[in-house]
């Protein structure tokens, strides 16, 4: 089943080269382009995507701007997952764009592979934040993060805390397991047990976490 994608962005250049990444991938195809707030509550009605990457900030009514049409998109069509694309890196304003419950957050400095990390994630149910959004969301080391379930003193190991790092760039159990020479079984273990401590139950609630508790990656 093809998986129909609606860009909205004001610039071209972005769009253009947003598409050619989407169309590249098999089973994927950009169902439209838009360039307002207005054109794009028109074509998600229209078209029904499956799947909106959207610029946070585009030309239209001040009452369908940034987290309004958003929020907006997200009530009316609540299986529609919603990519947000922006330059902005306030981090409350990012903050807001979480709370707003889009499926995938990244600033325009990423690369196009993220973007397909984006919405392949968002595909699967799960939200994906970008490495740069993360990085401007506050400036702590992963470290920091303190756990919130019953487990409260509980802290991560350094091996957990390895494998959850990699895993927030969007690597996959088998991808860590192949990078840092361990089993399989072995990574998902020391993943599911960072979790536990950090009292999330699924992919969404850690990046979601990640996100709250400021976490940042290491520049490669």
């Amino acid at each position: 089943m093809t998986l129909r994608i609606l860009l909205a962005d004001d610039h071209p250049v972005i769009t253009a080269a947003i598409r050619a990444r989407v169309q590249s991938e098999t089973g994927w195809e950009v169902c439209g382009e838009v360039a307002s707030a207005t054109d794009l509550q028109q074509q998600v009605d229209l078209l029904q995507p499956d799947v909106v990457v959207t610029d946070y900030h585009m030309p239209g009514p001040a009452e369908l701007d940034g987290v309004r049409l958003i929020t907006a998109l997200r009530r009316r069509y609540p299986a529609m997952s919603v990519v947000v694309l922006t330059m902005i890196t306030n981090p409350l304003v990012l903050r807001t764009i979480l709370d707003a419950r889009v499926h995938g957050l990244l600033l325009k400095d990423c690369q196009l592979s993220e973007i397909s990390t984006a919405i392949a994630r968002a595909q699967r149910g799960f939200t994906y934040i970008g490495k740069s959004a993360l990085r401007a969301l506050a400036p702590t080391d992963i470290r920091t993060m303190l756990p919130f379930g019953r487990d409260g003193e509980q802290r991560l190991s350094a091996r957990e805390m390895e494998v959850l790092r990699l895993y927030l760039t969007g690597r996959t159990v088998t991808e860590i397991a192949a990078t840092l020479c361990r089993s399989v079984k072995t990574i998902s273990r020391q993943k599911n047990c960072a979790m536990q401590k950090l009292g999330v139950t699924n992919d969404r609630e850690l990046f979601e976490c990640a996100a709250l508790q400021g976490v940042i990656l290491p520049r490669s």
